[in-house]
This record gives structure tokens, sequence and C-alpha cells, in this order.
């Protein structure tokens, strides 16, 4: 997978598809270097298996997370590309329903796709670098930086 599964659709939006046995992170972070992207929006439908998602827990500042077995539909990713530590940073949160239309949420780890995963990625050139945040647990949004 690269970006010429990618095309411009507008000044700031790309539209592009993942295919059967691509990891959604590695494939995103493919595309993010080969396109130069310092800042988008992450929205997306598909199907994917072997995910994991999670919930982050403030009192232990950490992540619970649950395995999905099986396929799913990915009935939505939505999400963000940010800089932290000088690095492209990908924060993705999905929806997920197995066959039954029982649907699971919560922050995305990993997934490889099934049979498609079709993104579009609103881009800006300005980037939005993260700090970390020791209260919180997380690198937060800073906008007092770059």
């Amino acid at each position: 997978m690269d970006s010429s599964s990618f095309k411009k659709i507008g000044e700031y939006e790309y539209e592009g598809f993942l295919e059967t046995g691509d990891e959604i992170f590695e494939s995103i972070y493919k595309i993010v270097e080969e396109l130069g992207i310092k800042f988008s929006w992450i929205n997306g439908i598909g199907a994917a298996e072997k995910i994991i998602m999670g919930s982050y827990s403030t009192s232990i500042k950490d992540y619970i997370r649950k395995n999905f077995d099986g396929e799913f539909e990915l009935t939505s990713i939505t999400g963000n590309i940010t800089t932290r530590e000088n690095s492209p940073f990908i924060h993705i949160h999905a929806t997920i329903s197995d066959e039954d239309c029982n649907a699971f949420a919560g922050h995305l780890f990993s997934a490889t796709i099934t049979a498609t995963c079709e993104i579009i990625l609103n881009i800006s050139d300005k980037p939005i670098n993260r700090k970390e945040c020791n209260e919180v647990g997380l690198y937060l949004w800073d906008f007092n930086d770059g």
C-alpha cells in the first residue's frame, strides 16, 4: 500500500482506500510520510479483523484494551494526525459492528483490513503539536507550541 491509492480531491482533501491485509496504522503512517502531511482529520468506513480497541482510564492513566476476533464492519473511524515529539502521531477512534449488528467503540490501537477501508483526509499545512500532560497522563494538543 502506498499513496498511489490516494488522490487529491480538493485543495486540502485526499480520498483513498486501504486494501485487504493492510494494517490501518502502518498504512496511514506510510501515507503521512509520502504526502508530507503535518495535520489532518481522518474519516472512514470499511471492514477489518484482528482489532484492538480500548478505553482510557484517568484513574490508572492507561488504556484498558480489548481484542475483537473475527471480521467486523468499520462503521466509522474518526481521528487526527498531529505531531508528538517531532514525529507524526495518529489518533483514531472507531465504531465496529459484528454480524448481529452489535456495536462496539473505543480508541483504536490496531486493525487489519479484510475488504476495504475508504478514507477521507482533510489536511492542513499548519501542524498541531502534542505535549505531555502529567495530570491526565496523555499527550494533548498544545496550541502554545508551533
